[in-house]
């Protein structure tokens, strides 16, 4: 069978549409889809759901339920698994299969694995197809965060931030802002779904009391909530108990503070109260959270990344000290010049690396690792 550049290209694509089916579902996995096509058409459709499940080979080839045709292919967004893990190697379903021909969208990022995969097919008689370039950096960046486990070995810290034309991030200090619209606001919901944890500092909590959920059209779903709080400020008497300390996901909620914040013994004895857990990190220059510790908070909860929303100090201080991977800056074409309007960090002198562009309606995403 002869699939010509254009069809293969719409093949690939098709595999990376299923791998996104999962989103957010398989860390600390990497979303994979799988084809199986016969006489160009595609008969059998396969994507990993979730750690422990079968991956998208296998599950390509389980919807099939029967043998694949002579002239059968397979596309695979990520290279076949040859190692074992919580399931077998990929590499020995396909070629029980019997397929001869397989196109891969790209190599395996684990420097210990790359390429083995591709090599021990190779091996067996398969014909192995690499993906264009383009198609390549498209199937490398679907699993930015698993990439990044890979090559680091630590959780990815992102960090999004929206500012106005000017640089704000509020009319006033202390003061809930809207910045930007909804096709934004939709697009910030899609990417804390893809997040296992989301965090905010107390800052944040107290003016915007947010929920911190994913709140999409078929779903509410909520990651880890990590609110970065050195005093123990938001457990305060006088404040009323904070969204995530008493929703229907409040058991998901985590309060990361210092041994001052621990001194508090009223303020403990009433996060004890809502149920709300305490972990205690290392206190950084100023009393605040020192900003290595979300990163060693989010490693000890078994998570491999961090979706951070603020506010504008944690932001400037996680920035100032190189412990963000990854930046998402939202602009509006708003202006707050009030006198009392509260800059952002200065996220133009950062240089985002690969950055991709996005219109949302009036406003713009620029997203990328710094």
């Amino acid at each position: 069978m002869i699939l010509d550049r254009n069809r293969v290209a719409e093949l690939f694509a098709r595999a990376l549409t299923v791998a996104r089916k999962a989103w957010g579902n398989t860390h600390p996995n990497p979303m994979v889809g799988a084809l199986i096509v016969e006489e160009g058409r595609i008969v059998a459709e396969g994507c990993h759901h979730a750690c422990g499940k079968p991956h998208a080979e296998v599950d390509a080839l389980s919807a099939l339920a029967r043998e694949p045709t002579a002239d059968a292919v397979m596309f695979v967004s990520l290279e076949p698994c040859s190692t074992h893990g919580k399931t077998p190697p990929c590499t020995d379903a396909i070629l029980r299969s019997g397929i001869k021909k397989i196109f891969i969208a790209t190599t395996d990022p684990n420097p210990m694995h790359a390429g083995r995969g591709l090599d021990l097919l190779r091996h067996a008689g398969l014909e192995v197809e690499l993906a264009p370039q383009e198609i390549q950096a498209e199937a490398e960046r679907l699993n930015f965060i698993f990439n990044h486990n890979m090559r680091n070995g630590s959780p990815l810290i992102a960090l999004k931030m929206a500012e106005t034309s000017n640089g704000m991030v509020a009319r006033e200090a202390g003061l809930a802002s809207r910045v930007t619209e909804e096709a934004a606001r939709n697009d910030v919901m899609r990417w804390r779904r893809l997040f296992p944890a989301i965090c905010v500092a107390s800052g944040t909590a107290l003016v915007d009391d947010p929920s911190l959920t994913s709140r999409r059209a078929h779903e509410t779903w909520c990651p880890l909530r990590i609110l970065v709080d050195s005093t123990l400020s938001t457990l305060r008497m006088e404040i009323s108990p904070r969204k995530i300390f008493v929703d229907e996901f409040s058991n998901r909620t985590v309060i990361l503070t210092t041994a001052k914040g621990m001194r508090s013994s009223e303020r403990v004895a009433r996060a004890k109260q809502l149920g709300i857990r305490l972990l205690e990190a290392e206190e950084g220059q100023g009393g605040g959270i020192a900003p290595e510790g979300l990163r060693s908070a989010v490693a000890e909860a078994g998570l491999n990344a961090v979706y951070c929303e603020g506010g504008v100090s944690f932001a400037r201080s996680l920035l100032e000290s190189n412990q963000v991977d990854y930046l998402f800056r939202y602009r509006s074409p708003k202006v707050f010049d009030d006198e009392k309007a509260l800059p952002g960090p200065n996220l133009g002198r950062y240089e985002i690396k690969g950055g991709i562009e996005n219109n949302l309606g009036e406003d713009q995403l620029l997203h990328g690792f710094l």
